[in-house]
């Protein structure tokens, strides 16, 4: 009797271990694969063929690979409605955040904190938090190589370059690129002008026509949302080089090469890492060793003789074998801002370059 009571006890026992073990793998096998839905919120127009339209095709691209359900939204404002945005994208249920601008990162920071359940990821910014984290390209390695393509192709040794506003991004993206053009022409000025927009396709062109008009440049390449730079230039039969997206087919006679994103494999990655409960809050900055940015195929237009040497330096970057902020360096003045045998820090790079490299002009 005694001996088939143990049985049934044992019975039971393994039965009960059974029930809790396949809740916990049932419960598990939710909270680590549960698909959530995501907002794309973009400071610009999806179809810029620009920095928005690139962001807007990679998570494109994710949400047909994965069938995540993916919402967009063009033109958000910066200011209050932005917060209400998404204040009432998580109330209807959407669980992942994604901006692309540095322009959010204040409400982005208030809102990561307000609702730890929700994950937010946003381009451009610097901080930080336990379900928030801000992403980046290090495009200026790119802009670099571009830079050794201009230096390379001009002929009047006048170089334009048409920036949206001076922030330590679009400064140290343009120095970049000049280092690239003066590596390989040290007699070539780089003119930097200002639009103090990003997205406006007006000022861009009254800016863009100011300069063809005073510097005889014959190549010119731009930091803004719109491409309106390029269009003028293209019209004045100046050589172009691309931002964020690869563009040759709108300019066939001009167009030489491209700095460009490839966000998929970005998305596929971190927006896995949410619905997986492996989401670690961060600042991502990956460079070309990612390929998450990318020296988009030179064209015809370009001369055969430029390819090795942008191949060498490209497999240097690529390897860790050299980076653009390599000194000596000095800034418009002529004083030395990194010594010979050093590098400048990212936490310089990311937030105090506020000075211009030496073969950079100023209006």
């Amino acid at each position: 009797m005694k001996k088939a009571f143990f049985i049934i006890l044992g019975i039971l026992v393994c039965f009960v271990i059974g029930l809790v073990v396949i809740s916990h793998s049932m419960n598990t096998k939710d909270t680590e694969s549960a698909n959530r839905r995501i907002a794309l919120l973009m400071n610009g127009s999806r179809e810029d063929h620009s920095y928005c339209q690139a962001q807007f095709e990679g998570m494109l691209a994710y949400a047909e690979k994965s069938g995540d359900e993916v919402v967009y939204y063009d033109n958000v404002a910066p200011d209050e409605r932005y917060t209400d945005l998404v204040e009432q994208l998580i109330a209807s249920g959407y669980g992942i955040i994604v901006s692309d601008s540095y322009i959010y990162e204040p409400a982005v920071t208030e809102l990561a904190h307000a609702h730890p359940d929700v994950y937010f990821l946003n381009a451009s910014g610097t901080q930080s938090a336990g379900n928030y984290s801000s992403y980046l390209g290090r495009l200026y390695q790119v802009r670099y190589l571009t830079g050794i393509v201009a230096g390379m192709q001009t002929k009047t040794n006048k170089i334009g370059y048409i920036i949206a506003m001076p922030t330590p991004e679009t400064i140290r993206q343009a120095n970049a690129f000049t280092i690239g053009v003066r590596k390989v022409n040290a007699d070539a000025e780089v003119y930097v002008r200002y639009t103090n927009h990003w997205n406006n396709d007006k000022i861009a062109e009254t800016v863009t026509k100011k300069l063809i008009k005073e510097q005889d440049i014959d190549v010119l390449t731009l930091h803004t949302n719109t491409i309106m730079p390029l269009r003028v230039a293209d019209e004045n039969g100046i050589y172009t080089i691309g931002n964020n997206r690869d563009n040759r087919d709108l300019f066939p006679n001009t167009y030489l090469t491209a700095c460009v994103f490839d966000w998929e494999p970005f998305f596929e990655e971190r927006i896995g890492e949410c619905n997986r409960n492996k989401f670690t809050g961060k600042h991502y900055w990956e460079g070309m060793r990612t390929g998450l940015v990318q020296l988009a195929p030179l064209t015809d237009l370009v001369s055969p003789s430029v390819r090795p040497i942008l191949n060498a330096e490209k497999h240097k970057i690529i390897n860790g074998e050299y980076d653009v902020f390599f000194g000596p360096l000095s800034d418009r003045s002529g004083y030395i801002r990194v010594r010979k045998g050093e590098n400048l820090p990212d936490t310089q790079l990311l937030q105090h370059m506020d000075w211009y490299v030496k073969g950079v002009s100023l209006e």
